[in-house]
């Protein structure tokens, strides 16, 4: 169990009778709701806006090339919108109900302490190593349903780059954000205050599956499932949110730099990572999680 050492619980939800772990997951389904209504809402009337003004793109005949126009001519609108939602719901309004419902010293709650240099180069290279192991979980869904594969690349150019500017806003959109935000809401509240009732397992493993379910992406479900096992598992062993952070950003940074380079050396005959390189980062992921538990241990002992 979790023991939150100096840190004052006197929330709303500490009271004698009440339980912090209705207080998390009622505050993730309400962050959910907020994100999900603004988020669609703006979108949605941008979209409607420009349907009206030109409707001639949705006159393309496959779905997916509809995705694709989609995605290309409202990359930067669906960013900003992005960006602006996850740091005012996930971080701003979950911090305040962390405070409110929690403790008056809600980083603290949330373990958002100073880490060890050495975590945040491992976590790192986790997360560079868990790339090509996702995208072989993907493959399975798209033997399951071929058409997804399609779907999959549809979504791609949402993080198409073509100049600096672009860079600068997908990166941050979809790099950054998610990790400051989603880590501060999925690992430090709800992880945090799992641990306090339950043991690191099914703490892990349920927000975990919380967390992949809430990206609402049946195209990547499985793989979504398991890059939160591992950003779970570091903020478990390394006992601070910056790890997950980092491993977070530069997970998501990967996907985006492989999506727009696609390099030839990583790639097997049909473009997805080779059988050497899925093999290679099975081995640098197996070392990654060896050397973070042994420092864990190294840490429990002194």
């Amino acid at each position: 169990m979790r023991q939150l050492s100096g840190v004052p619980l006197d929330g709303s939800w500490e009271r004698p009778g009440r339980n912090p772990i209705a207080a998390a997951i009622a505050g993730l389904a309400l962050c959910g709701g907020v994100y999900s209504t603004f988020g669609g809402a703006v979108s949605g009337i941008i979209a409607v806006l420009d349907m009206l003004r030109d409707p001639s793109w949705l006159s393309k005949g496959r779905l997916v090339d509809i995705l694709v126009e989609y995605y290309n001519r409202f990359q930067v609108s669906i960013l900003v919108v992005t960006t602006v939602a996850q740091f005012a719901v996930f971080f701003g309004l979950a911090v305040a109900l962390v405070r409110r419902w929690h403790s008056s010293r809600p980083f603290r709650y949330l373990s958002n302490q100073p880490p060890a240099a050495v975590d945040l180069v491992l976590a790192g290279a986790g997360a560079v190593a868990i790339v090509p192991l996702a995208e072989v979980l993907n493959r399975w869904s798209y033997v399951v349903l071929p058409p997804l594969r399609e779907l999959a690349a549809g979504e791609a150019s949402l993080l198409a780059i073509h100049s600096p500017w672009q860079a600068v806003l997908v990166f941050g959109a979809v790099a950054v954000t998610p990790a400051v935000c989603e880590e501060t809401l999925f690992r430090g509240w709800l992880q945090g205050t799992l641990r306090r009732k339950l043991a690191a397992v099914p703490a892990i493993i349920v927000q975990a599956v919380l967390f992949a379910l809430f990206h609402m992406s049946p195209l990547s479900i499985v793989a979504l499932a398991f890059v939160g096992l591992y950003l779970g598992w570091l903020f478990e062993r390394t006992g601070t949110l910056s790890a997950s952070m980092t491993a977070h950003c530069l997970y998501n940074a990967t996907v985006i730099g492989v999506t727009n380079l696609q390099p030839r050396w990583l790639a097997g005959e049909t473009g997805d990572f080779s059988f050497p390189v899925v093999g290679i980062a099975l081995a640098a992921f197996a070392i990654v999680l060896i050397l973070v538990e042994l420092g864990a241990r190294r840490r429990a002992a002194r």
